[in-house]
């Protein structure tokens, strides 16, 4: 089954409130400035605002401080509290939860994107790669080294064609994994050649595929579905647990996110000041 989406659309603030949302925010178009950094850092939990002072460069901290943005955000809209009783955790695998509501969500970055999947007493997962190798290796000795992670069903479709399609390929099974341990809470401790994914039509924009079957040690796995998305050249899926019909995307941004955020921590000029020196990328 494929649904057809038009282009992913802008975040409405004026629209009714939902707790199944998918939010996309540019990385890549924002440059924020010290005030900026520091409404940003103020408005997460302290524990995560020192985490994310660790990173080297801009870009990581960026991407990291807008999926904590997104999360509250989200929280905040969903649970309609303020972003002051807002407190969310690590689990066992370093996911961030919260606890005693039946939400769930699961953030992802690659490249110049962050994205956040949420839905209410449903198990989601979400990955998004940009459908572009960059890595150090020649390509086939990055293939060569990451094919054990892969049934052998799915490499015999990710070698067919050309470069450019096997890598398209990879980066699609790839999300399809990610999203599916994540959402299971496993991690990529589990064995991945145990799954193995079987899709029945080609990514496209502006369409969604939802008939993309799991298998697990042979066993088809009918109580999972995966909304597949390409959006420029980065490929989207959404991992959830049970049959319902994929929705559209919203561009978010950074003045969407702040909007009704609080400041929870002091105010931290050094904080702000570092940030601001160090290099965008390696």
């Amino acid at each position: 089954m494929h649904i057809i989406l038009k282009n992913f659309a802008q975040y409405n603030p004026t629209m009714t409130t939902s707790k199944r949302v998918r939010w996309v925010f540019d990385c890549g178009n924002w440059f924020p400035s010290e005030n900026d950094w520091s409404k940003a850092s103020r408005s997460i939990q302290l524990e995560e605002k020192e985490r994310i002072g660790r990173f080297v460069f801009k870009r990581d901290a960026k991407r990291s401080i807008i999926g904590q943005l997104m999360i509250r955000k989200f929280l905040s809209e969903a649970l309609q509290l303020p972003w002051s009783q807002i407190k969310t955790k690590r689990d066992l695998n370093n996911k961030p939860i919260i606890e005693g509501f039946n939400l769930n969500f699961n953030v992802s970055h690659d490249g110049n994107f962050v994205v956040l999947a949420g839905e209410e007493d449903i198990s989601v997962g979400i990955d998004i790669m940009r459908n572009c190798y960059t890595g150090g290796k020649s390509l086939n000795e990055f293939f060569r080294l990451m094919h054990r992670n892969f049934h052998s069903n799915e490499w015999a479709y990710i070698s067919k064609g050309t470069d450019m399609k096997k890598t398209n390929s990879f980066y699609r099974f790839w999300c399809l994994k990610e999203s599916y341990v994540k959402a299971t809470g496993t991690g990529l401790t589990i064995d991945l050649k145990k799954i193995c994914f079987v899709p029945k039509n080609e990514l496209k924009k502006d369409l969604v595929l939802s008939d993309t079957e799991l298998f697990v040690d042979s066993k088809l796995m009918s109580n999972w579905s995966f909304h597949e998305y390409l959006y420029d050249d980065y490929t989207i899926t959404v991992c959830i647990k049970g049959s319902i019909i994929p929705v559209n995307f919203k561009l978010i941004t950074f003045q969407d996110l702040i909007s009704n955020a609080e400041m929870i921590t002091e105010e931290d000029e050094n904080y702000c000041k570092l940030f601001l020196n160090k290099e965008e990328q390696p």
